[in-house]
């Protein structure tokens, strides 16, 4: 029905409503109507927020999951991308929504995340805070008053965390209603439809007001539907409704900016520090060095990290140059994980090099999401 205060809204009918009543269906042709009042609004829907593999559901348990994990060909190149590059060390997703900075879970409870990872979690969820002014929510939280904890399955950032042992966030960069003022906590503080409707007055209200170019609304017009008969377009622009002003996205992507920055300079950094060649007598020679993280992060990011084994550990390869005899019992040497910062592991090696080239050979480390680092080993002068 038309609402009382706004006529160009359209509201929930309620006892007291009088007519006109009016029935509202999406714009386009009506797929497999049978003439009745029974109209299906959509056909099956696919979510790329429900196609992941971490606690992947069937529908109807979870709307739009699709036939399987990464059974869209966009879901499964991203994964393919993400699993092919063994440096990645964390991930962020950009949505439109009430504008929060979004953490897991998507499914259970926080109990379900390690205490310490949700500590870390929250700990650069507050930097986001402080640069875009958004509140930190799990996913889990980021529901109305009126209903009970999200349960969003295969959901992109369990998969990321569970699946990847990465620290994943998602930005939600606010909708029109964030831009006329009204906070994200106070849209999901709405426990009726007349909250959500007293915000769509208060938008239209700032709207007017401001004389923002371009309509929010687009006036009713009558038109011929080739089913339906007579009926009428119009109403409000959700795609514009559904994100903010471009000024205020100017500031918020500043903000994610220097988040982005700022998570990106915690990453692993794997590092060959103290590297010395001694000449032990004769053609023998002793290689020794230090292989270091000196990132913030450990090199298997998170505490679930540790468990997985996609997350690569540290390994130190050893290559003898032309003419140069390896004499120690291995070449190779697996260091693990290192922690941030202060984690670290000797290396050593005894060469026999008779011939007078000036390589004993390269040492090549493959640091996970530290990265890989290769040094050539020369003769010492």
């Amino acid at each position: 029905v038309k609402d009382a205060r706004d006529a160009r809204l359209l509201v929930r009918r309620r006892a007291e409503s009088v007519p006109p009543f009016y029935r509202v269906l999406p714009e386009g042709y009506i797929h497999a109507w049978d003439g009745s009042e029974k109209i299906r609004e959509r056909g099956r829907s696919f979510d790329w927020n429900r196609n992941w593999s971490c606690d992947w559901r069937p529908e109807p348990d979870q709307e739009g999951s699709g036939d399987f994990p990464f059974s869209e060909p966009e879901m499964h190149h991203v994964a393919k991308f993400i699993h092919s590059r063994p440096n990645l060390f964390g991930v962020l997703g950009y949505h439109t929504g009430a504008a929060a900075v979004l953490i897991p879970p998507s499914c259970g409870s926080e109990a379900d995340v390690d205490e310490d990872d949700m500590r870390l979690f929250k700990e650069l969820g507050e930097i986001g805070a402080e640069q875009t002014g958004f509140p930190v929510l799990p996913v889990v939280k980021y529901h109305h008053a009126s209903s009970g904890d999200l349960q969003l399955h295969g959901h992109f950032h369990d998969f990321c965390y569970h699946h990847l042992g990465f620290f994943a966030f998602e930005f939600e960069l606010g909708t029109m209603r964030n831009s006329a003022g009204i906070s994200t906590e106070e849209q999901l503080a709405a426990k009726h439809p007349r909250d959500a409707e007293e915000h769509l007055r208060q938008v239209l209200r700032w709207w007017d007001r401001s004389k923002r170019p371009g309509p929010l609304f687009q006036a009713w017009k009558p038109f011929e539907h080739p089913q339906l008969g007579r009926a009428e377009i119009g109403g409000m622009l959700f795609p514009r409704l559904g994100n903010p002003t471009l000024a205020d996205l100017r500031k918020i992507v500043k903000g994610t900016y220097r988040f982005t920055l700022d998570h990106a300079r915690r990453h692993p950094r794997i590092c060959l520090e103290d590297l010395r060649v001694d000449a032990m007598g004769g053609p023998v020679f002793r290689i020794r060095g230090r292989i270091a993280n000196r990132g913030e992060f450990p090199t298997h990011v998170t505490a679930k990290g540790r468990s997985l084994d996609r997350l690569r550990p540290v390994r130190v390869e050893f290559h003898p140059g032309e003419s140069v005899q390896l004499l120690s019992h291995q070449g190779h040497v697996e260091l693990g994980h290192l922690d941030g910062v202060t984690g670290s592991g000797m290396v050593e090696w005894f060469v026999s090099a008779r011939r007078k080239s000036a390589s004993l050979g390269e040492i090549l480390v493959r640091g996970g999401t530290g990265g890989n680092l290769l040094q050539s080993v020369d003769r010492p002068s």
